[in-house]
């Protein structure tokens, strides 16, 4: 999992990318100011680094592929920012953490998910 762009909230510029996934699946990318380890949920095959209020990248045009290639690309709107409840806007100095939840099949069909990233925002 890497995140690209600038860090600053102005500039409103992050790329989240997730790679080496399984070709041809689909997912999305998840956020939370919290950073946690919950082992397997429901009955995934890896581990959920993120705890607290966690927001999923659902809306149109956000639940990706990972096509012939392997990998998801989002290009995040700061302004936008999902929680289970509505949309925020990121603030600087803020903590986000930032993970893909994918479709595996590994052995059979199931969840997994990639590692976790932290980005502090600046202004």
């Amino acid at each position: 999992m890497d995140v690209f762009g600038r860090t600053s909230v102005a500039a409103n510029d992050v790329t989240l990318e997730a790679s080496l996934l399984p070709l041809n699946t689909f997912g999305i990318f998840v956020t939370s100011t919290t950073e946690g380890f919950s082992a397997m949920p429901g009955g995934s095959q890896g581990n959920l680094c993120l705890a607290g209020a966690i927001g999923r990248y659902i809306a149109p045009g956000q639940v990706v592929s990972s096509g012939s290639n392997g990998r998801f690309v989002l290009d995040v709107d700061l302004t936008q920012t999902p929680t289970p409840l509505s949309f925020i806007t990121v603030t600087p100095g803020e903590v986000r953490y930032f993970q893909a939840w994918h479709r595996d099949f590994n052995p059979g069909t199931t969840s997994n998910f990639t590692d976790a990233v932290e980005v502090r925002f600046q202004p």
